[in-house]
């Protein structure tokens, strides 16, 4: 089985390498995220072991650089960042399991071998809007591969707005999305979803912008 290993600190890389490598597996090593997007394309790997704290970005970025680029990959997340916002946010995006450091090597053996042990799909499906892609599946955002956090209710409104692709989304359908057919609705819980949805956006891309047809509905358009 092959590994890549994306790790800046030199000591902890050759260290876990060379246990690794006694175990049987192949492994080869990136220290930045550069090196490990370049090393996606070029090669197939059974896993990557990824580390969040990297000199040239966050870790999780590389599982929505692998999604945008359909190169299906099965993620080990290896962090110093243990908080349960920490490890949900990494689940949610995509890996399939996370490790706070420090670890037991024999552990993180365990966790490697039950993580090959899920079907890696050759397709994942993905929609596209502008700069930003969500991963159906995995339910993951991404703006310019960086991920994006939102709160349940967000993600399940900018969910049904790419799934429309621009299209105009009729605010009943949105609210049926986020609160479900027999559930009574505050008349201005909608408008603060957007809200908020809109001031993320804002933070992370001038591309695209969510229009008001007021009474209607909402639709996704692409600005500046």
């Amino acid at each position: 089985m092959r590994l890549l290993f994306v790790e800046d600190d030199g000591d902890v890389a050759e260290t876990l390498t060379a246990y690794l490598e006694r175990q049987g597996f192949v492994v080869d090593r990136a220290e930045t995220l550069a090196i490990a997007q370049d090393a996606l394309l070029g090669n197939e790997f059974d896993l990557v072991l990824l580390d969040r704290l990297l000199p040239d970005g966050d870790g999780v970025s590389l599982i929505g650089y692998a999604t945008a680029q359909r190169r299906p990959q099965r993620f080990l997340l290896l962090s110093a960042l243990a908080g349960i916002d920490d490890k949900v946010t990494g689940l949610e995006l995509g890996a399939h399991d996370y490790i706070a450091k420090p670890f037991e090597p024999r552990e993180l053996v365990a966790r490697i071998r039950a993580a090959l042990r899920h079907d890696l799909r050759k397709t994942r499906e993905t929609r596209r809007f502008g700069p930003i892609l969500h991963d159906v599946e995995g339910g993951g955002f991404f703006v310019n591969d960086a991920p994006m956090s939102l709160r349940r209710t967000e993600a399940l409104v900018l969910a049904a707005l790419m799934a429309r692709d621009g299209a105009l989304v009729r605010r009943e359908a949105l609210e049926t999305r986020v609160y479900g057919y027999d559930k009574f609705v505050n008349g201005n819980s909608l408008e603060s979803i957007i809200s908020r949805l809109r001031k993320v956006l804002a933070t992370k891309t001038e591309a695209v912008k969510i229009l008001s047809v007021r009474g209607v509905g909402y639709q996704l358009t692409k600005g500046g």
